[in-house]
């Protein structure tokens, strides 16, 4: 198992990540003010009824910094699955919610 705790952590998503780590506590990861994102286009194709029907194309990942010894990123899965190879972007892990089903942080993060 890789171990992660001395590595610096940026996170490229616009949203205060609550990773709950495995002691159970958890860290509050502020957005960096960077967002990566995968670029996308928009064609309508249809119209239906009077509405538009869209098609959306994805294409590259942009505003990913490239890797750097002791850096690891946190990305949408989006930007994840463009980028499988690159074993320092990571996503939030899956969700946990509260009794009311509000999503109140990510059980760790994942490949």
């Amino acid at each position: 198992m890789r171990k992660l705790s001395n590595e610096f952590v940026i996170n490229l998503t616009p949203h205060t990540l609550n990773i709950i780590k495995a002691d159970g506590s958890t860290i509050e990861i502020q957005p960096s003010g960077n967002i990566a994102r995968v670029s996308s286009t928009s064609t309508v194709v249809a119209t239906f009824k009077g509405i538009n029907v869209s098609q959306q194309t994805f294409g590259d990942v942009i505003n990913l910094p490239d890797s750097e010894e002791g850096i690891i990123y946190i990305v949408s899965r989006m930007v994840k699955d463009r980028v499988p190879d690159r074993p320092d972007v990571l996503v939030p892990g899956a969700p946990v919610r509260d009794a009311e089903g509000r999503v109140i942080g990510a059980n760790g993060l994942s490949l």
